[in-house]
């Protein structure tokens, strides 16, 4: 069986296990907020089948731990049905995440698509918002103008209402 599409994965060890810690504190949290989405009901779908998959490979690994201890420690003859064995559950898993990848790989499409259109509309509202506050600082502004006006104004507007008074106090 050929990973052609996951060998083109960047091999990172240590970026992918702070990628991986990520991904999994990063789904709970959106898992936990509660909202039914199609991408939460992958994620949950996604969870499920990676724990299947990570424990099958923690079994192999552990099995394989044991046949090379046999091997190496006790020098003792290993039954060649047990790597036989673990080799066919591991291509078995191999064909799994093959399939889980390529499903995630038709997904995407749809995501994306709904991303963009998030995307597109949060863009929109950002600059909705900000155009409402440029509005408000300008009406602000505007304000600030017409009380620098009145207070010049005032004090020669109530001078010509006394004198007015004055000529005439009717």
């Amino acid at each position: 069986m050929s990973s052609l599409s996951l060998s083109t994965m960047p091999q990172v060890p240590f970026l992918r296990r702070r990628a991986a810690s990520h991904r999994y504190i990063s789904t709970k949290v959106l898992l936990a907020e509660g909202e039914e989405t199609p991408f939460t009901n992958h994620c949950r779908n996604y969870e499920n089948k990676y724990q299947i998959l990570q424990t099958e490979i923690q079994k192999l690994k552990d099995q394989m731990q044991d046949l090379h201890r046999d091997l190496t420690k006790h020098h003792s003859l290993i039954n060649t049905d047990s790597t036989k064995e673990i080799l066919e559950r591991s291509v078995n898993i191999d064909e799994q995440i093959e399939a889980q990848y390529s499903a995630m790989q038709t997904l995407r499409t749809m995501f994306e698509e709904a991303w963009e259109e998030t995307f597109h509309g949060v863009t929109n509202e950002h600059e909705i918002y900000e155009a409402q506050l440029h509005d408000l600082l300008q009406l602000k502004q505007e304000n600030s103008y017409l009380m620098t006006i009145a207070r010049h104004i005032g004090p020669y507007i109530l001078s010509i209402a006394k004198v007015k008074e004055r000529l005439d106090p009717r």
